[in-house]
């Protein structure tokens, strides 16, 4: 999750607490504005399907295409959270869910501050910074990394997979900031230039990949429960923080992170599916996502010999463009995984509706209703690979009701939530549905890396397919 618009800024106490906090781009009052007069003029676009091939995910030797969704709270919540997120999750035709994987805290005799509060989300903690070792440290016990083992667990009871996020861009949940907080640090930047703070990433995730789950026994990086490893949430050059600083930065400096970051996660862990995380803004225009504003080069990344897929995310009102602007960006990422043949998925969407306070939708619902059928028909038929909307809710046991939709964006269960409703027929169906996965059925598909049974890895490029054929057919 990224930032907050300037509507919800009345909700950045609330928001910040659930670690959803969003940062102003520009007004998206005028960008909904023109939204509304658009669609009173202009009906959906028509969505052409495509018959050019597309990479797609492989399972067991067969095209994997799949609808997902998000999720941050589950790593301190109770069991019955957990559950009920989960079964909502399966109504909604869910195979994949993405979850954060970290959750970092200063040191514990206070002499090295805490990025937020005390560092831990209801008492729960992962990694913090130990004084007398002058390092990070982390916490194995039932308030830390037991929490992950159970929540592996319970994914694997309902049959979904997980994407696995190991820091954030976001001042929530510890991320890039404390790793600057440890080691005296000020500008974003070092984060991805540091020695010492890559060696601490480095040292999380040999870590974190290395940890034998306490309740199955089964060591992470050996567990197809995990769909995917992702570097960050939304890495940036800036977090609109007094750490943000226009020094220092370049074309290439995360890009070079994200490569020597994903060749460590390969050499522990041959097996499982890496992403960056990124929000897929481009560095080969001029206008605003698409002019390298935010330090990403969403090509170069995709470009990169350990990262096995692309991601994207899409926010209009955060972002101060419309809605109808995000036909050309779901387009343009489908193109460029294309050019790559890398599997790409729309990870992250909303658009922002309020609720009354029994949660019924009061406001925005017209927009989201057209803007989810106009972008879930594009992956559909264009090529993408994965639809994973923001977010997945359930039950709040504290609330004895539904968890609060702090952000504007929340789903619930599609037999009492419009937005489940309305996206469940495309969640449900993308798997059969999804032209990726249409146009790959009865083709001789290779996977670019074999694996073993359960985990899931991409398709080989078509040249490298028909190469191998023929081998196969000719003899080695």
């Amino acid at each position: 999750m990224l930032r907050t618009s300037s509507m919800l800024c009345v909700l950045i106490t609330a928001i910040a607490s659930a670690g959803c906090l969003r940062q102003t781009q520009g007004s998206d009052t005028t960008a909904a504005k023109e939204d509304i007069e658009r669609m009173k003029e202009k009906p959906l676009a028509e969505v052409i399907p495509t018959n050019e091939p597309s990479p797609t995910f492989m399972l067991d030797g067969k095209p994997m295409c799949f609808a997902g969704s998000n999720n941050y709270y589950l790593i301190w919540k109770s069991e019955a959270m957990i559950d009920s997120v989960f079964r909502n999750s399966k109504k909604m035709g869910l195979t994949v869910f993405r979850h954060w994987g970290h959750l970092d805290a200063g040191s514990l005799d206070g002499t090295v501050p805490h990025l937020k509060d005390d560092g831990t989300k209801e008492g729960v903690y992962f990694q913090y910074w130990d004084s007398k070792a002058n390092k990070p440290a982390y916490n194995d016990g039932k308030d830390g990394l037991e929490r992950l083992d159970f929540l592996i667990k319970k994914a694997k009871d309902y049959d979904i997979k997980l994407v696995l996020t190991l820091t954030n861009n976001w001042p929530d949940f510890g991320g890039i900031d404390q790793y600057l907080l440890w080691y005296g640090l000020t500008k974003h930047v070092e984060f991805y230039t540091d020695p010492r703070v890559k060696q601490a990433y480095k040292d999380w995730v040999t870590h974190l990949l290395n940890r034998v789950n306490t309740l199955t026994g089964v060591a992470y990086k050996d567990d197809p429960t995990i769909f995917s490893w992702q570097l960050a949430n939304e890495p940036r050059r800036r977090n609109y923080t007094k750490t943000d600083s226009a020094d220092g930065w370049d074309k290439e400096t995360i890009s070079k992170w994200a490569e020597e970051m994903s060749a460590h996660i390969r050499s522990i862990d041959p097996n499982h599916l890496i992403s960056v995380g990124d929000e897929g803004g481009f560095w080969n225009g001029s206008t605003s996502f698409y002019d390298g504003q935010d330090g990403t080069d969403h090509e170069a990344l995709i470009a990169l010999e350990n990262i096995d897929y692309a991601t994207f995310h899409l926010y209009p009102d955060s972002w101060s463009t419309s809605i109808s602007w995000a036909d050309k960006w779901i387009e343009d990422h489908i193109v460029a995984a294309r050019k790559a043949w890398k599997p790409t998925v729309l990870e992250e969407y909303g658009v922002v509706v309020k609720r009354d306070e029994g949660g019924r939708i009061i406001k925005g619902w017209d927009r989201r209703e057209r803007a989810y059928r106009q972008w879930n028909e594009w992956m559909t038929q264009r090529g993408g690979a994965g639809i994973m909307y923001w977010m997945q809710a359930g039950y709040d046991d504290y609330k004895k009701g539904r968890y609060t939709d702090y952000d504007g964006f929340t789903v619930y269960d599609p037999e009492t939530d419009e937005t489940a409703k309305l996206l469940q027929p495309y969640t449900t169906a993308f798997a059969e549905k999804a032209r990726a996965c249409v146009l790959a059925q009865g083709e001789n598909l290779r996977p670019r890396r074999d694996v073993p049974q359960g985990f899931v890895t991409t398709t080989a490029p078509p040249g490298q397919m028909q190469a191998l054929a023929k081998l196969d057919r000719d003899g080695w």
